[in-house]
C-alpha cells in the first residue's frame, strides 16, 4: 500500500495501515523511499543524546576497544494501526561487554501483566482517572558508574579514527541500562512520597489527604511507559508535572493503548475493556490466513502433541519460534483462551516438526474467527475468586501433568497460568493437588497486591473439581496416593 504523507503531524507522517519495511541497517535506511524520514529520526535521536550529555568525545585509551553500536529503526503506530512516526535508536552491542569491567548489577523489575489487569479492574470499579506518560529516550537518563567507551554512530563521526564516545549516561543495548534507568526513576518517585509495592516493585502508591479527605495515587511502570491512576484528576496532573520536569516525556492523556493493549472505557456504565484485536489481525494476515477457514477451538482435545511425530521442520523456511513467541505475548496479555495451547507449542521451540507447525497455524485460524475477543471489567463483584485444574500425564513425552488456574475479579480474568508441572504426578489426586498449591500461591500474592490498593481480602475462594484432592486438602489422609506428600 503506498504511503500517504501528511505534513500536519510532528514528523510529517500519517499513513493509514501502510506497509513500510523497517530498515535493517544504516545503508538500507538511506536507500529506502523514506530516507528523509529515517534521517530526520536519526537527527532527533542525536539531538536527544547531545541535550542529555550522554557522552564526551575522547581519544580511546591504549588497550581499550570501544563497544560497537548500530542504528535500529522502528515504525511507531497508534491504537488504530496508523503510522504515528518514524523512530531511530542508537543501540550498543551489549553482548561485547565484559562482566565486572563494563558492567556489574543488571537486574531491573518491570510491571507484571497480572498487576496491570488488577489495576484495570480497580479503575473500572472505582471510576478512577487513568492517564499515560511515555518517557522519551528513558535509558539515556541513567548515570553510569563504570568507564565505558562506544564507537561513534555511523553517519555522525567527528574527529579522527582514534576518537570514541566516553559514556556519561547509559544508552540502549548496554546490559546495565535498564537498572540505572530504574534507579533514576525510583528516586524521582520516592522524592514525591511514593512507596514501591512489596508485591510488585514496579507498582508505586501514595496515600495522602486533601481538604480533609483521603486520596490515593498509583503509578505502574513498564520501563518507559507509565500509567498514573487516581480519583483526583488534579493529583494526576501534579504527578505528571513532577515527572516531566526532570524527564522529557510525552503526555498521552487518558490511556488508550498500553504495551500493545487497547484500553476502551465506558465510564457511564463503569466498564473497561482490554483487547489486542489489531495485533491478532496483523498476525493472522502475516501468515496469510485472513481468508482461511476458522476453527472453533485453538487445539482439538483429540490432538496430543509429541516431540517425534511428523518431519523435522525447516526453521529457515517456517519461522516457528517467531510465531509461537507472538502467540505467547497474546496469551499472557489478554487471551487466556489460548494459554494452554501456546504453552504446549512452546515445549518444541528447539526441535519443531511439521505437526507442530500445523498446530500453531491452527491457533491462527482460531484467532481469525475471534479477533474481537476481549476482557471486560465492570458491573461485577470485587470479590476475588480462583479456579484451578490439571490434566493427568498430559505431556506424552515426559508424563508430566499441566497445571491451570485463573483468578477473576470485577467480571474478568486478572491472572492465569497454564504450565507443565515440574515433577511427574503418580495419580490424578497428586496432579490436582499440585495445581491447587500453585493456585494458592498466586492467591496469596494477589491478596497482598490488593492490600496496596486498599482492598482487604481475608479469604480467597479457590474452586477445584477433584474430590480426592479436595479431601486431601481438608484432611491429612494417609493413603497410597498421598503418603509421599508432606
Amino acid at each position: 500500500v503506498p504511503a500517504n504523507i501528511d505534513d500536519s503531524t510532528s514528523q510529517g507522517v500519517t499513513v493509514m495501515m501502510a506497509t513500510i519495511k523497517e530498515p535493517e541497517s544504516y545503508e538500507e535506511a538511506l536507500a529506502s523511499e523514506h530516507a528523509e524520514q529515517w534521517r530526520q529520526a536519526m537527527d532527533d535521536e542525536m539531538a536527544s543524546l547531545a541535550a542529555n550529555g550522554t557522552w564526551t568525545l575522547k581519544e580511546v585509551p591504549s588497550g581499550l576497544k570501544p563497544i560497537p553500536v548500530k542504528w535500529v529503526y522502528k515504525v511507531k503506530r497508534d491504537s488504530a494501526g496508523n503510522i504515528e512516526r518514524f523512530k531511530a535508536r542508537l543501540v550498543a552491542k551489549g553482548f561485547k561487554q565484559r562482566e565486572g569491567i563494563d558492567y556489574g548489577e543488571v537486574f531491573a523489575p518491570v510491571g507484571k501483566f497480572s498487576t496491570f489487569r488488577t489495576l484495570m479492574a480497580v479503575v473500572a470499579a472505582q471510576d478512577l482517572e487513568l492517564h499515560h506518560l511515555d518517557i522519551k529516550t528513558a535509558f539515556l537518563y541513567g548515570e553510569l558508574q563504570e568507564t565505558v567507551f562506544i564507537e561513534q554512530p555511523l553517519g555522525y563521526e567527528e574527529g579522527g579514527p582514534d576518537m570514541a564516545c566516553h559514556l556519561q549516561k547509559a544508552i540502549y543495548g548496554l546490559k546495565q541500562a535498564p537498572r540505572v534507568w530504574y534507579e533514576k526513576l525510583h528516586k524521582q518517585l520516592q522524592d514525591y512520597g511514593f512507596k514501591a509495592s512489596t508485591a510488585d516493585p514496579s507498582l508505586y502508591y501514595f496515600h495522602g489527604e486533601k481538604d480533609g479527605k483521603p486520596y490515593s495515587i498509583y503509578v505502574l511502570v513498564y520501563v518507559d511507559d507509565i500509567l498514573i491512576v487516581s480519583k483526583d484528576k488534579a493529583a494526576v496532573e501534579d504527578v505528571k508535572q513532577h515527572l516531566t520536569e526532570p524527564f522529557d516525556a510525552r503526555d498521552l492523556g487518558e490511556a488508550q493503548h498500553y504495551l500493545g493493549i487497547k484500553i476502551t472505557r465506558d465510564r457511564g456504565s463503569g466498564t473497561l475493556w482490554l483487547s489486542q484485536e489489531l495485533m491478532a489481525t496483523e498476525l493472522v494476515a502475516k501468515y496469510g490466513l485472513e481468508d482461511g477457514k476458522t476453527k472453533a477451538v485453538p487445539l482439538s482435545p483429540a490432538i496430543k502433541l509429541t516431540k517425534d511425530e511428523g518431519e523435522t521442520l525447516d526453521k529457515e523456511r517456517y519461522p516457528y519460534s517467531q510465531l509461537v513467541g507472538s502467540l505467547m505475548y497474546l496469551s499472557v496479555s489478554t487471551r487466556p483462551d489460548i494459554a494452554y495451547t501456546v504453552g504446549a507449542l512452546a515445549r518444541y521451540m528447539s526441535c519443531p516438526t511439521t505437526v507442530h507447525w500445523i498446530a500453531a497455524k491452527g491457533v491462527l485460524r482460531y484467532l481469525a474467527g475471534t479477533t474481537n475477543y476481549r476482557l471486560k471489567f465492570g458491573g461485577s463483584s470485587m470479590e476475588l475468586v480462583g479456579y484451578c485444574d490439571a490434566d493427568y500425564a498430559g505431556d506424552l513425552d515426559t508424563r508430566r501433568s499441566t497445571t491451570g488456574y485463573v483468578f477473576i475479579m470485577n467480571g474478568a480474568a486478572i491472572s492465569w497460568q497454564s504450565k507443565r508441572q515440574p515433577t511427574v504426578a503418580a495419580s490424578t489426586t497428586e496432579a490436582e493437588y499440585m495445581a491447587a498449591a500453585a493456585a494458592v500461591k498466586e492467591g496469596l500474592w494477589l491478596r497482598k497486591l490488593l492490600a496496596d490498593f486498599g482492598i482487604s481480602i481475608t479469604t480467597v475462594s479457590i474452586l477445584a473439581d477433584n474430590q480426592s484432592a479436595i479431601k486431601l486438602l481438608r484432611n491429612a489422609i494417609s493413603s497410597l496416593r498421598s503418603k509421599h506428600i508432606d
